[in-house]
């Protein structure tokens, strides 16, 4: 209910994609920023009436989420930003160079953290608990369950990765607070302070998270796998023009969430005027900009269907490569008669066993002793790109 009121009042839907995302990512952030600093002066104060570490710990972590929200609204206003001279990709990369930023503040923040919750184990002093404290923290335990949800089904409407991202963290909060709520329980009971002991597990936690963070930003700026389901999505939209026998080699750029660059090959039949050809591949890079936000460049392998001696030769090949378990398919197939050539791709398993070398060359001895031709293979392992 509050999520269709904050949508309703706050988001501004536009026909360009982009800025409606921007819309929905801004709202989402400003919310994060307003409930994490609300927490955050919330819990600091508490703690330090109260004089427990473990609360002032749980506090800093609240700190970090708004440094976490403020990287995730730059990112969101970076990335409609058009393209220039000097960054022809656009602005996109920002939102990870600052995620990887924010992630050593956490990382320093939670060293300062443990430290002080050790000093507080060799010197325990007392913690002054009541009712009203344990309260305020099942009430912030209560909003942090909220906003893990929220952040979801945010992620969930506009595709983001970053949203995603904060629902699991402020999941992971929960359980944080929860340890604080534990030790005040423990210690209103029993009087036994083990404040100390639980500041130090929070500010472990938080360590770990900025940890998380570096990695993180690091693979992506590096360049890392994409998600399976991009490139389902982009298979399965290529795949559906008619026309498009099959798809491979496909090659994922990422410059930021809204701006991806792929190139792909596809294999068209041969029979194909070259015009016609590039209408199709034209007309799918067409699409998928306006669909889903990609610039796409294709390379046609052209197939020849119906000639009979490229079919018994290619089925012949076939026959004889499923002895080996390693090889996933052929690619690129086709006959030079001119030059009495015969060239293929062959596409093994990534982990497959045995050297290519070893392996093209029999393949080669077992073909041209069978056919009058000379083989040409080029052998590659399978494998994602980015």
């Amino acid at each position: 209910m509050l999520e269709k009121f904050l949508i309703n009042k706050f988001v501004k839907q536009d026909e360009d994609k982009a800025k409606s995302r921007n819309n929905y990512g801004n709202m989402s952030s400003f919310v994060g920023i307003f409930c994490n600093t609300i927490l955050f002066i919330t819990k600091l104060t508490l703690g330090l009436i109260s004089g427990s570490i473990s609360l002032v710990a749980d506090s800093i972590n609240n700190l970090s989420d708004v440094g976490t929200n403020i990287v995730t609204l730059v990112g969101f206003k970076m990335s409609v930003k058009p393209a220039d001279k000097e960054h022809p990709f656009g602005h996109g990369r920002t939102e990870y160079i600052s995620a990887f930023a924010v992630s050593f503040v956490i990382l320093l923040l939670g060293y300062e953290l443990f430290k002080g919750s050790f000093e507080r184990i060799l010197a325990p002093s007392p913690v002054e608990v009541t009712l009203l404290s344990g309260g305020i923290i099942l009430i912030t335990i209560g909003v942090k369950i909220w906003l893990s949800r929220f952040y979801m089904n945010m992620s969930k409407i506009i595709n983001s990765q970053a949203l995603a991202a904060a629902s699991i963290d402020s999941r992971n909060d929960v359980l944080a607070t929860s340890s604080v709520l534990v030790s005040f329980v423990i210690t209103y009971f029993t009087k036994f302070v083990i404040d100390g002991y639980i500041g130090l597990l929070v500010a472990v936690f938080i360590i770990y998270n900025g940890i998380q963070f570096i990695r993180e930003s690091m693979d992506t700026l590096i360049g890392n796998q994409p998600d399976d389901s991009l490139l389902n999505d982009i298979s399965a939209y290529i795949n559906n023009f008619d026309g498009i026998i099959s798809l491979h080699d496909l090659v994922v750029h990422d410059y930021g969430p809204m701006s991806k660059m792929v190139s792909a090959h596809v294999e068209i039949s041969a029979n194909y005027s070259l015009i016609v050809a590039h209408e199709i591949v034209d007309r799918i890079e067409r699409d998928i900009y306006t669909d889903m936000g990609i610039s796409l460049v294709i390379h046609i392998d052209p197939i020849e269907e119906t000639c009979e001696e490229t079919t018994d030769i290619k089925e012949s090949i076939q026959l004889y490569l499923t002895d080996y378990e390693d090889i996933v398919s052929i690619q690129d197939f086709r006959i030079m008669k001119t030059y009495n050539v015969v060239i293929f791709d062959i596409l093994m398993k990534e982990d497959c066993s045995g050297e290519i070398k070893e392996i093209r060359e029999k393949i080669v001895r077992f073909l041209e002793e069978k056919y009058h031709y000379e083989f040409f293979i080029n052998i590659r392992k399978e494998k994602h790109y980015f």
